[in-house]
């Protein structure tokens, strides 16, 4: 697990880097959810960089868009992107805009952003792949005030109905969303919870334990699956700064150069 390790701290520095530059804000969404697309990149992913449009290759969806710092930053760690392209994020005329638009670079599956329809287009996909038998696995990641939009749920009806064993649906359980905690705007309760009663293989874990990550993500695409998997993972947000941590003001501040500094030294870059 020391690899992940390694990795998920390279993309942290990415993340509050890019952030700084651009003067960029939602830091805290992105720092929340990177140990959770680290493992998956790293180890469970199945890239097609050549011919990005394989229909053999595994999807990722980030359907919260907003976070996009951590996903512009992970396909960098896979190589499907040059690094050096980091630098563009959030500039005028870039194609590394602050919510991820498809097309731009390979595996950015979707347009995401509006909340609730990287969820959607995850399971047209997931249909899709079980109809053409490729046993693409098809992933998406989901913020838990996310899930306050009424098309996941409809999105985890028609998953259940049909049986798609192929989709894992991560929800970052941060416990904060942009108006405040998920408790005091529409509370949620036993996530996991709910989507067992819509027919879903349930699992918990912390989301920022590597063997927890890597655990869940192998009995989600294990062959004996029958049902579609949510992985609800608990999150901090801001994880790895602790000026950040659990505070609902990065999902909008912006880094000065002093925070930078204390950020990578923190996150120990």
């Amino acid at each position: 697990m020391k690899k992940y390790e390694s990795l998920a701290r390279r993309i942290r520095g990415d993340v509050v880097t890019m952030l700084h530059r651009a003067n960029g804000s939602y830091a805290g969404s992105a720092l929340s959810c990177v140990d959770l697309i680290t493992v998956l990149f790293h180890g469970f992913m199945r890239f097609a960089a050549t011919n990005p449009d394989d229909p053999v290759r595994n999807m990722f969806f980030l359907s919260k868009g907003h976070a996009s710092s951590a996903l512009y930053a992970s396909l960098a760690s896979v190589g499907v992107i040059d690094y050096a392209e980091l630098e563009n994020y959030g500039k005028n005329d870039t194609k590394m805009i602050i919510h991820p638009k498809l097309g731009s670079y390979p595996h950015v599956e979707a347009s995401t952003g509006a909340l609730g329809h990287g969820v959607c287009q995850a399971v047209g996909s997931a249909l899709a792949a079980r109809i053409l038998k490729c046993g693409a696995k098809v992933f998406v990641l989901v913020g838990d005030g996310e899930c306050n939009e009424g098309s996941v749920w409809e999105c985890a009806a028609f998953a259940s109905r049909q049986k798609l064993s192929n989709l894992t649906v991560i929800v970052d359980r941060n416990g904060l969303q942009g108006c405040g905690r998920d408790a005091d705007v529409l509370n949620y309760g036993d996530m996991g919870e709910k989507f067992r009663a819509f027919g879903f293989n349930v699992i918990d874990i912390d989301g920022h334990d590597y063997k927890a990550i890597a655990g869940a993500y192998k009995k989600a695409v294990s062959p004996l699956s029958r049902k579609p998997t949510a992985i609800i993972a608990k999150t901090i947000k801001g994880r790895g700064v602790s000026f950040m941590e659990d505070k609902l003001e990065w999902h909008y501040k912006s880094l000065t150069d002093e925070q930078l500094k204390t950020a990578l030294e923190e996150i120990g870059l």
